[in-house]
């Protein structure tokens, strides 16, 4: 398998087009599938890859041709979820034909070994979680339900600066709820409170309330992967505000959250259909290693960021 892989693959480099696709679903099939087995030499071919089933949908970087879905079965490195993004090339006369970009993807994990703040996220899919570039830095948003009384609650350093944000676009979202859980009994607001935390990592130094506005699309995206079960995507990070209205709002900053974005290892930035102007002010450095996806709404923004499938227990979890 792993020639015939090598084989396509090296193929569809020289005639092919290159692609990202995210994982729909994935499961490790027959020998060397073990855990222990990935952490192997390259060289030890019995147990240095998982052979792996996945389900994916491709985004060409060719703009203009349009994302589709395939099966493949190939052979990775690296631990992947439902949700993480891999590097693909495929023919586009044959969208049948996708070879895994193994090599490309070692290459990415590799250059990040060692640094465990910004690959967090990239092993951290939760319900409820979702990453925004604020202060130069990539922070995680949380929103968690416990039984109360139908609440929004900010509490810890985030307060202060991130307080009306969070609650303006966690209110939204609770109110459009039937949209993103339309399963979901609409008494569960009533009993339950929703609390919106960081998580980890603390806050980067001199933040101040009108930077932590671009954070509302995050905290829109965390209580809709709450109350929906879709985990949002481990290779997306939001930036926007959220008018209470449930407006999408520009953000100040472009280049900067771009950059934060990239170097917080993110592959996708979702971010305001107003910032696409200032699209030219990111370095090609960051856009050549990021993609940005501009929204013309809330509504749009969170059907790029959620998995396209639920998580098994798709109703949310009280503590």
């Amino acid at each position: 398998m792993l020639f015939k892989h090598k084989h396509l693959l090296e193929e569809l480099r020289s005639n092919g087009r290159h692609g990202t696709a995210e994982i729909l679903s994935i499961k490790t099939v027959g020998e060397g599938s073990s855990m222990r087995a990935m952490w192997a030499p390259d060289n030890d071919l019995g147990s240095g890859w998982m052979d792996c089933w996945m389900r994916l949908r491709v985004v060409p970087d060719e703009r203009g041709e349009p994302p589709f879905e395939v099966t493949v079965t190939t052979r990775i490195h690296t631990l992947k979820f439902q949700g993480s993004a891999v590097p693909v090339w495929y023919d586009p006369r044959d969208t049948s034909k996708v070879a895994v970009d193994y090599e490309a993807d070692l290459a990415n994990h590799d250059h990040w070994v060692g640094v465990s703040d910004r690959l967090t996220h990239r092993h951290d899919q939760r319900l409820g979680l979702a990453w925004a570039p604020v202060g130069g830095e990539l922070l995680p948003l949380e929103v968690l339900a416990k039984q109360g009384k139908g609440r929004i609650s900010v509490t810890g350093p985030i307060e202060k600066l991130f307080g009306q944000h969070a609650v303006a676009a966690v209110d939204y979202i609770r109110s459009h709820a039937a949209a993103y859980a339309p399963e979901l009994d609409p008494s569960w607001f009533t009993r339950n409170d929703l609390h919106v935390d960081e998580p980890y990592g603390g806050l980067p130094p001199g933040l101040t309330v009108g930077e932590t506005a671009s954070a509302g699309l995050a905290f829109a995206a965390a209580c809709a992967s709450l109350i929906s079960g879709h985990p949002v995507r481990v290779d997306v990070a939001l930036t926007g505000g959220v008018a209470p209205d449930g407006t999408l709002l520009p953000v100040d900053d472009l280049k900067g959250k771009a950059h934060a974005a990239k170097e917080g290892d993110t592959q996708l930035l979702i971010a305001p259909k107003a910032n696409e102007p200032d699209l030219f002010h990111v370095s090609n450095r960051d856009r050549g290693s990021l993609q940005l996806v501009f929204a013309g709404t809330v509504a749009e923004a969170l059907h790029t960021a959620l998995t396209k499938r639920a998580a098994k227990d798709h109703h949310p979890r009280l503590p």
